[in-house]
């Protein structure tokens, strides 16, 4: 295996994976999610095989897990595999201490563990980031700029046997913006919305972009998700001020509970794999890590209580003098609160 060189860009850390090869230790640095999640994922599906990958891959925060954890784990042996993946997000939260005994590690690695950090800054800070960073090798995902997004959106496009007219790629950019997560959220509606066509058109960014101007159902689920109030209070106000059913409302909210709970199940029995997830709940996998986060935000108990405020909060608007505006206001704060 040819000698890899110590620090890359997204492009290049894409070659030598689909050359086969993989470096035993990861810095993923830069403030672009989307890129480091894509990077994390495809490393582990070349390392792990479907049938053992959940007894091989760990996923950690920095702020919740140790050093002798983390090296402890990645020194053991996988099980019936050749290889095992951890993964810990957020490096920047680890402690000085740990840093140090991680870049020891990172000096004399596991051959049969793939160690992947993900750092959200633009470059290492301190003694001990750029130590383990010196060390490793370090895969730049930055911020894509404004020339390069119509490109990339191209290239995303053509992952999913579609093609896409540069000027919609133009347009699509400049309605959404350069977040690559919010352009395949958009993405993945257009491709909804033009089913059985594989070519997106100017007349087909436009009818998506302009509704995902103002808020709709989906954003409402995930304010709710992520248990913010005030958010979720102003989300409802503006889709009340569409004309937005409540009731179907309703419906999509106990969608997304549904899926929260199957997740946060799932979670309990030590599934955390993303790709895992996604095949049990049925969605796409670049939206289950924040699914993720919203499922943990709720206990089982308080999931089963939501499914009751819904159904009451149903009930009222089909059979109570209430304004709907109320039992709508009344049941996000049972949701949030309870």
């Amino acid at each position: 295996m040819a000698l890899m060189a110590n620090s890359l860009t997204y492009s290049q850390a894409l070659e030598l994976l689909k050359k086969g090869e993989v470096a035993p230790v990861y810095v993923l640095v830069g403030e672009e999610k989307y890129l480091q999640d894509d990077l994390v994922e495809r490393i582990t599906r070349l390392v792990l095989d479907s049938a053992t990958r959940d007894f091989n891959y760990d996923m950690f925060y920095g702020g919740d897990i140790s050093a002798d954890k983390i090296i402890a784990i990645a020194r053991s042996f996988p099980m019936m595999a050749q290889r095992r993946v951890v993964v810990i997000k957020e490096m920047q939260q680890l402690k000085i201490t740990d840093l140090k005994y991680l870049s020891d590690y990172v000096s004399h690695p596991s051959k049969s563990t793939c160690v992947i950090f993900t750092l959200p800054e633009k470059k290492p800070s301190g003694k001990w980031q750029n130590a383990i960073c010196d060390q490793a090798v370090t895969v730049d995902c930055r911020k894509l700029y404004d020339n390069e997004v119509p490109g990339w959106i191209e290239n995303y496009v053509r992952t999913k046997k579609l093609t896409i007219d540069p000027n919609a790629a133009q347009l699509l950019q400049a309605q959404v913006g350069n977040s690559l997560l919010d352009l395949v959220n958009e993405l993945v509606k257009i491709e909804i919305s033009i089913s059985p066509r594989t070519t997106i058109t100017i007349a087909d960014v436009q009818s998506v972009t302009c509704i995902s101007k103002q808020f709709n159902i989906f954003d409402l689920c995930n304010a709710i998700g992520q248990k913010n109030l005030p958010q979720s209070l102003g989300i409802l106000a503006n889709l009340l001020d569409q004309g937005e059913s409540p009731t179907g409302m309703i419906i999509q909210l106990m969608r997304h509970f549904v899926n929260l709970m199957k997740i946060r199940e799932n979670m309990q029995r030590g599934i955390r794999s993303a790709s895992e997830l996604s095949k049990i709940v049925g969605l796409n996998y670049y939206f289950i890590n924040d699914l993720m986060k919203q499922a943990s935000n709720f206990s089982i108990e308080q999931f089963r209580n939501s499914f009751t405020h819904l159904a009451e909060a149903d009930l009222h608007l089909k059979t109570s003098y209430q304004r709907p505006e109320l039992v709508m206001e009344l049941l996000i704060y049972r949701l949030i609160k309870r």
